[in-house]
């Protein structure tokens, strides 16, 4: 690495040798000598191929050239140079300076870069005298260019094929100007000409298609490259998180005699976690229910046993969880089991079950009708806060898979008022769940709103006052 870094600071000096500077004062010359160690794969054809799209004008093909393709290259510099003066040619001046800044930053001289940019004013006043009529001047202008970025060429079929192209792109005939160049160069017949410009544009054709090829396949590269980062990242930052929960643990094991549930992996995120305290603390429920259990379970029923001790309410508010996976409803009942609160929540194994619901669709969901009309039986819906916590089941279930939860309540508590909280609301699928849970409770409650919390999974809160 530290053989790298040392390279590339020699890349950025501006000092430039004679010969360097020799080799740089045409396109034309010998490839550069680079680094000895190649970072990541690049096009050993693509300066070669760039240079005769700059020749004959493919200003388009030109501009394809980003500077994360270019970073790596050896060429660099020069590259960087050719994509500015196609910029140049089509307008785009920021771009343009941005590149030409790049080229002279990797190392291209002064004098190559006054070189190429001096051709792209020769070929811009020539595309005017064409626009104006004058042939002459426009033709003389599109040699200039030519044989200043390529000095020592042969010009002949070079100027004719830059002349097409550039008419071609200004919707002009290029038959007078055709004829100046056929009888200046003289040695070429219009059929050889013709012949030769296919053969040069087949090939061309031929070198952008691998050019593609090459940028798909480097961009898949670095696309599994940055996939592998984001996962060892992710890994690095869970490790730092548990490590966290498990020393906070400790200190709460040593002061209080309890332990703390984890909070990372498949249980909420802590700042899930204080804004469902935020929400039963400031505000009187009648009835909690919560669909999907675990850490969020114990949070919330040491929430209401701590408030049950500070404030005096006639009537307790009952907290009912539904778990559909017995390997959770265990883990969460030992957790109660622990924390004393086995008994302060109704937790509920609710297998997952075929659900059919109001739009027609089925789908399933937990089971737990039985247990919500047992619940309307002693609760009058009338004048009832329900919070309602969605968490489950899992996304993977289907599509719109936590969607019954609304429907389920409204069939037994239909009157009451209804906080609905949604856990992440950063997928989309929960965006559509919400709005579907928006329009089927409108048609019932005078005043439905829905706002969005920013957390780390997202979620939004949807109150219906009857």
């Amino acid at each position: 690495m530290f053989k790298v870094i040392a390279k590339w600071l020699r890349l950025r000096t501006p000092q430039v040798s004679n010969n360097h500077r020799q080799a740089e004062s045409t396109l034309a010359g010998e490839v550069s000598e680079h680094t000895d160690s190649v970072v990541v794969p690049y096009d050993e054809n693509l300066l070669e191929r760039s240079r005769t799209q700059w020749q004959f004008g493919d200003w388009q093909a030109l501009i394809l050239l980003k500077r994360e393709i270019l970073q790596h290259h050896p060429d660099r510099a020069k590259l960087a140079l050719l994509a500015a003066a196609a910029h140049q040619q089509l307008g785009n001046i920021p771009a343009a300076r941005q590149f030409t800044r790049l080229a002279q930053d990797w190392g291209c001289s002064k004098r190559l870069i006054s070189q190429i940019l001096i051709a792209g004013t020769h070929n811009t006043l020539g595309r005017a005298a064409a626009i104006a009529g004058r042939e002459e001047q426009a033709l003389h202008h599109f040699e200039h260019s030519l044989k200043i970025g390529t000095p020592g060429a042969d010009l002949r079929l070079l100027v004719e094929s830059r002349v097409r192209g550039e008419l071609a792109h200004l919707g002009l005939s290029s038959s007078k100007i055709e004829q100046s160049v056929s009888s200046e160069a003289g040695t070429l017949s219009r059929d050889g000409n013709m012949s030769a410009v296919q053969d040069v544009a087949e090939q061309l054709q031929k070198q952008n298609r691998a050019f593609d090829e090459h940028v798909k396949k480097q961009n898949a590269e670095l696309t599994s490259v940055r996939k592998a980062l984001e996962s060892t990242i992710k890994k690095e930052m869970l490790n730092t998180a548990q490590q966290l929960e498990a020393f906070l643990g400790i200190q709460n094991f040593l002061n209080h005699g309890e332990r703390l549930p984890g909070m990372h992996g498949w249980p909420i995120s802590p700042d899930f976690a204080l804004y469902l305290i935020e929400l039963i603390d400031g505000h009187q429920y009648d009835l909690i229910l919560e669909f999907g259990s675990g850490t969020s379970t114990v949070l919330m029923a040491k929430t209401l046993a701590r408030i049950d001790r500070q404030r005096s309410r006639k009537v307790a508010t009952v907290q009912v969880a539904f778990e559909h996976l017995e390997q959770y409803h265990v883990q969460t009942l030992g957790n109660l089991t622990q924390a004393g609160l086995a008994n302060a929540v109704q937790l509920t194994l609710a297998p997952l079950v075929p659900f059919l619901a109001p739009n027609g669709n089925t789908y399933a969901y937990y089971d737990c009708n039985v247990k919500l009309a047992e619940l309307a039986g002693q609760m009058s819906a009338a004048g009832l806060k329900i919070l309602m916590i969605v968490d489950g089941p899992p996304g993977s279930t289907g599509k719109h898979a936590r969607y019954p939860a609304v429907p389920a309540v409204l069939k037994h508590f239909k009157g009451a008022a209804l906080d609905i909280v949604l856990d992440d609301y950063i997928r989309d699928d929960e965006k559509e769940v919400a709005r579907m849970w928006v329009d089927e409770i409108e048609s019932i409650y005078p005043s439905v709103t829905l706002s969005a919390r920013k957390l780390e999974k997202d979620a939004c809160l949807i109150s219906a006052v009857p």
